[in-house]
């Protein structure tokens, strides 16, 4: 058996220091997206796009920057981000008072960066893509002694992150399935540490882009294996690699594992408008197009599914609009 990271007391832990200033998310059903994904699958939409920064990565964040020591909110803290992750540290570090510098890569989503720039964060652009601004991340602890909050190995973030699953098993406590979205990981191992305390039974699958596809190569093989390019609109997926806490876990809980094709991530954001007049990401309609996939499995089941971002730019979702993609 594969190493624990945390355990749902961590949850509970994360949860108390949460509490009071996020509050809990809705956990909604649509009857024209249960019309649309048949196989009479009830689905529910856990709405993380209603958090302060419109992603479940606040949970992260706070979590993990609560639990800094005094000498260490005062160095201040480094992250590499596509977006979410450093938007969630940076609005936690200003609500904190803790210095944030966030590493994005070079061509890094105009509105993500925006973001992270309006909550007070500095902004480090360079690198191609993800992997590579954690190279740059890790340069700068050493230079200037900033502490790392990596987005996906860190217990704390994945404690933050197993919050989301924990409301959603108290909303609706006869849910069946989960179907997530995969980029490092966080958010599938914190709902797994969940259901083992809470819902053993509970089956809990994971979602990648085809075009970035590392963790989900990696779990069907059985060791990691890096990708090639993680190069997917849906930038909140895109990783070159598994990570140490979370690919264990993934393989030893995961019931299932699949990829998707950024087509099929467009049509999932266009149903979830369509459906629920909310906005997604690709990373926030990924679990949907997952589901669509799995509908054979899943049938007659009550599902949840997790709308995880809304933070879209405006000539993606055009695209996506218009089926471009």
């Amino acid at each position: 058996m594969s190493a624990w990271p945390i355990t749902i007391a961590d949850v509970l832990q994360a949860r108390k220091r949460l509490r009071d200033v996020l509050p809990r998310t809705p956990l909604r059903r649509y009857a024209g997206l249960d019309e649309a994904v048949g196989y009479g699958i009830r689905v529910f939409v856990k709405h993380e796009n209603h958090q302060p920064t419109q992603a479940f990565k606040a949970r992260n964040a706070l979590a993990a920057l609560t639990v800094l020591t005094d000498e260490e909110k005062k160095r201040g803290v480094v992250a590499a981000s596509r977006g979410n992750h450093g938007a969630g540290l940076a609005w936690a570090g200003q609500l904190l008072r803790i210095p944030v510098v966030v590493c994005v890569p070079v061509g890094n989503s105009p509105g993500k960066n925006e973001a992270i720039r309006g909550f007070g964060a500095e902004l480090v652009e360079e690198g191609q893509d993800y992997d590579a601004s954690v190279q740059v991340m890790e340069r700068l602890v050493k230079e200037r002694g900033l502490v790392p909050v990596h987005s996906t190995n860190n217990r704390h973030v994945i404690a933050g992150a197993g919050t989301l699953a924990l409301e959603m098993i108290e909303q609706h406590p006869a849910l069946d399935a989960l179907v997530l979205p995969v980029g490092g990981g966080s958010q599938a191992v914190g709902a797994l540490t969940v259901a083992r305390a809470m819902r053993p039974g509970m089956l809990i699958f994971g979602v990648q882009a085809e075009r970035a596809p590392a963790i989900h190569d990696s779990w069907h093989a059985g060791k990691p294996v890096q990708g090639a390019t993680a190069n997917t609109f849906a930038d909140g997926l895109a990783t070159r690699n598994t990570y140490e806490l979370t690919f264990g876990p993934l393989r030893e809980g995961l019931s299932g594992f699949v990829k998707v094709s950024e087509g099929a991530i467009a049509d999932a954001i266009r149903l979830l408008l369509h459906a629920t007049h909310n906005l997604a990401e690709g990373a926030g309609a990924a679990g949907l197009a997952g589901l669509m996939q799995l509908r054979d499995t899943l049938a007659g089941k009550s599902v949840g599914v997790c709308l995880s971002g809304g933070n879209i730019d405006l000539e993606t979702l055009r695209k996506v609009l218009a089926r471009e993609l």
